[in-house]
């Protein structure tokens, strides 16, 4: 009979070599590697700076997701990148490693780490938790005669409704940084993102221009960096009942709710979406998915929908019916009630 792999072990023998593991068995974390303590592309998510790897990867492992939140481990890391079990994780760190589980542990020969850029402090709880506050105390309520660029954005998706101003709310200006560097000051939509307990984790950013549009930025819609992980969590735009939709974004989730008067929440992203995790009041999930030309949004809906169902959960996905317009890279459902109206 095989021999248990022990995690303690291959945790032990990794200790000082996880640069070289992370690089072998996730070749998407290598710019990061490259890198540590430093912001660099999500490998999940694209965009500029939304992921780094921490200051100790090489002994620990460890790295964060400013969409996704921390991660404590190199198994953790391994499991979030490469879309992988723990065991899956365990039993890979231990072939790289030369650990033979089926007889006896074979440690592998001491190894010489890679050299590592200079450290780079890192920012803690504390100062994501005073940067949260800090910019969620210069808000403005949604009504305020201050958030004209909020309304004018809300209005062109084609939505009238005014969002709950304990969860969406307006800041006057500010800052757009992209790696570290400060590029401009705008207007931004904040919403308060919860995680799969309900409890406030992160604040989601769209950068608007005073006329109501998307700032002109690389990546206009932004998480800040969240306490703790904020996978299976969501924008919980309102109270959940027996039946909740989920959507990916904030104006795709009001346009619903304004249409059909059901309470839906926003899964931020695709990635997250597909992770999300409903409170156990919902008998009925609905997920209101984009319609991609790549593919994106209908892929993480179905994924969110077998997993749901393998546990016992009532899952119904609603896609919109292209096409697609020219040019656009796809549709939500804001995007068809905004052309069709209600014959949508």
């Amino acid at each position: 009979m095989t021999q248990r792999i022990e995690a303690a072990v291959v945790r032990q023998q990794a200790h000082g070599h996880w640069c070289d593991i992370l690089g072998r068995l996730a070749p998407t974390l290598e710019q990061a590697l490259a890198r540590s303590g430093r912001h660099v592309p999500c490998p999940i998510h694209g965009g500029q700076d939304g992921f780094r790897v921490f200051n100790d990867v090489n002994e620990r492992g460890g790295g964060i997701c400013n969409t996704c939140g921390s991660f404590s481990d190199g198994f953790a890391l391994l499991m979030w990148a490469n879309h992988w079990g723990f065991r899956e994780a365990l039993e890979a760190v231990a072939h790289d490693l030369h650990l033979d589980a089926g007889s006896r542990w074979m440690p592998t020969p001491q190894r010489q780490p890679r050299p590592r850029p200079a450290p780079v402090r890192r920012q803690d709880d504390g100062a994501a938790e005073a940067a949260l506050r800090r910019v969620w105390s210069e808000t403005l309520d949604p009504q305020d005669a201050k958030a004209r660029p909020l309304q004018r954005y809300l209005l062109r998706r084609g939505i009238d409704a005014t969002p709950d101003p304990g969860v969406v709310r307006f800041h006057p200006g500010l800052g757009y940084y992209e790696d570290g560097r400060r590029i401009g000051t705008y207007p931004a939509i904040i919403a308060r993102v919860s995680n799969a307990q309900g409890q406030p984790v992160s604040l989601h950013r769209i950068y608007l221009t005073p006329e109501g549009r998307k700032a002109p930025v690389a990546s206009p819609k932004k998480m800040m960096v969240p306490l703790g992980l904020v996978v299976g969590g969501a924008i919980r735009l309102y109270p959940a009942g027996p039946t909740l939709g989920i959507t990916e974004g904030i104006e795709t989730a009001l346009v619903i709710r304004q249409r059909i008067g059901m309470p839906v929440w926003a899964g931020v992203s695709a990635k997250l979406l597909e992770r999300f995790q409903p409170p156990p009041e919902v008998n009925l999930l609905v997920i209101w998915a984009d319609l991609d030309l790549s593919g994106t949004g209908e892929d993480a809906a179905v994924k969110l929908h077998d997993r749901l169902i393998d546990q016992r959960l009532r899952v119904a996905i609603h896609v919109p019916r292209g096409p697609i317009p020219v040019g656009a890279k796809g549709l939500d459902w804001a995007d068809l009630w905004s052309l069709k109206g209600l014959a949508a």
